[in-house]
């Protein structure tokens, strides 16, 4: 065999086996880094001899010559087709199987699912880069992605029936356990950035445990208590084994297969029939630092841009505006941070909030509410969806819209909150000193007045001027330590 011959057979061999279907060999471990530049050179040693030999560049016309003595004129073409076909299909870094269920899922995702696939292979444009990075640069196959797509469509917002919440799908208690914070302002299950960083290190935890990515991906829909017990009445670790004997919950059983359908259909969705669409720009932003309490839109003004865009970016804020009592981070539009800095430091610090928490008290109305904020009653409305004039709830938190403008009450003292005069009395205030207490959760006037000397509860209702003895958190309470002075 000549020089060229041996060179092209390699090639072909190598092609041809690249064109045929891998067996299946079970689910891969988790991607190995790159080798580092230096730890390349013993092989380059190694082989240099082996290189010396074939160092004369065959011309174009002497390697079809070969070719076509190797092959035959026929199998050229289907060899160059097979060559041609390689280079444009896929490749996966998840296990794929494909039987009757995954075909099933396919087949939906084409028919009765084909409108809100679109739309995930939209939406997937905005997210995927940033996911498929940071699955990268913790060695897990960057394809686990398509999890998102099936949990929530690539939606930050979506929420679930059993209060699964943003593009991964976390409950509160599995969101708290990889560092999400949750609160009535902030949702950070919400983040696309936060969370993905929790989904990253909860499938490794669980990759971990169950050395397996079909498993790993049955424990994240079904937990993984639920796996370990189908493993252990069933005896086996096989995924397949588990759905086919049905230790598994239907909707987990669904799981792997509408992973791989949609894996399948994301990476070539020409194939299935998806053509036409616009994915959507790639996330991109910059980060600004803002006060407590900061409107969204106070910081889209000052960076220049519309509102919609800094809510886009910043999902994880649920009412509007920055948690109060801390400085927090805001992603802002590329190329906005430097013009959001000069010009929201010329922004007074009276406008620079346009919302407020309004916790209803007894005897409140929607009328009273915006009466004392100076906001309509549609604007309330507005901004709370769900709220109901006629059954407004004793501690319900309101959003109130300021459009910039100071109330004429302050929302965190017992006097901020509209105290319905049925409710209110006159203080009766002894001259001496005191001291203000703030409601913290959980207090009652009884755990307060135990602890000072001498203090009753009956005693801070009347240096209070409350009729009743509910109070609440962020309540401010006047408290006489030596009433004889």
């Amino acid at each position: 065999m000549t020089r060229i011959s041996r060179a092209i057979a390699g090639v072909a061999a190598v092609a041809i086996a690249g064109c045929a279907s891998p067996p299946d060999t079970g689910d891969p471990k988790p991607a190995r880094p790159a080798v580092e530049e230096n730890d390349a050179a013993p092989l380059a040693r190694a082989d240099k001899s082996a290189r010396a030999v074939d160092t004369v560049a065959a011309t174009p016309a002497e390697v079809e010559s070969e070719l076509r003595e190797l092959f035959g004129a026929a199998d050229l073409a289907s060899l160059s087709e097979k060559l041609e076909t390689a280079a444009d299909t896929p490749s996966w870094d998840i296990p794929i199987t494909i039987n009757s269920a995954v075909e099933r899922w396919l087949e939906y995702f084409q028919n009765d699912g084909r409108e809100n696939f679109e739309i995930y292979l939209i939406r997937a444009g905005r997210y995927e880069p940033m996911m498929r990075a940071m699955f990268r640069d913790a060695g897990l196959p960057e394809d686990l992605v398509y999890m998102s797509l099936i949990e929530s469509g690539f939606s930050p917002r979506a929420y679930s029936r059993a209060r699964a919440v943003g593009l991964w799908q976390f409950i509160a208690s599995t969101g708290r356990r990889y560092d999400l914070g949750i609160s009535y302002w902030v949702d950070e299950r919400r983040d696309p950035i936060l969370a993905t960083k929790a989904a990253v290190a909860h499938l490794t935890d669980l990759y971990e445990e169950f050395n397996s990515w079909y498993l790993a991906a049955a424990a994240y829909n079904a937990g993984p208590t639920r796996v370990r017990r189908s493993i252990r009445r069933s005896g086996s670790e096989d995924f397949w084994t588990l759905a086919q004997r049905r230790y598994l919950r239907r909707e987990t059983r669904n799981y792997v297969p509408k992973l791989i359908a949609a894996a399948l259909m994301a990476k070539q969705p020409e194939k299935y029939g998806f053509t036409g669409f616009e994915p959507h720009a790639p996330m991109a932003y910059e980060v600004v630092e803002v006060p407590d309490a900061t409107s969204l839109d106070v910081v889209a003004k000052a960076a220049g841009v519309e509102a919609a865009a800094v809510a886009q970016l910043n999902p994880q804020i649920l009412r509007g505006v920055t948690p109060p009592g801390e400085r927090y981070q805001v992603r802002v539009p590329p190329g906005t941070s430097q013009d959001f800095a000069t010009n929201y430091a010329a922004v007074p610090p009276s406008e620079r909030v346009t919302w407020v928490l309004h916790v209803v008290r007894r005897g409140d109305t929607l009328g009273e509410i915006g009466q004392a904020y100076g906001v309509s009653v549609a604007s309330i409305r507005a901004a709370n969806k769900n709220v109901r004039p006629r059954r407004l709830r004793v501690g319900q938190r309101l959003v109130i819209p300021r459009a910039g403008r100071i109330p004429r009450y302050n929302s965190t003292t017992v006097t901020a909150r509209t105290r319905s005069s049925r409710r209110a009395t006159t203080p009766q205030r002894p001259d001496g000193p005191y001291v203000t207490y703030k409601v913290l959760s959980g207090d009652s006037l009884w755990t307060i007045a135990r602890q000072y000397a001498g203090v009753t509860t009956r005693d801070l209702m009347r240096w209070n001027g409350l009729r009743s003895s509910r109070i609440y958190p962020g309540d401010e309470v006047r408290i006489y330590t030596d009433e004889s002075q």
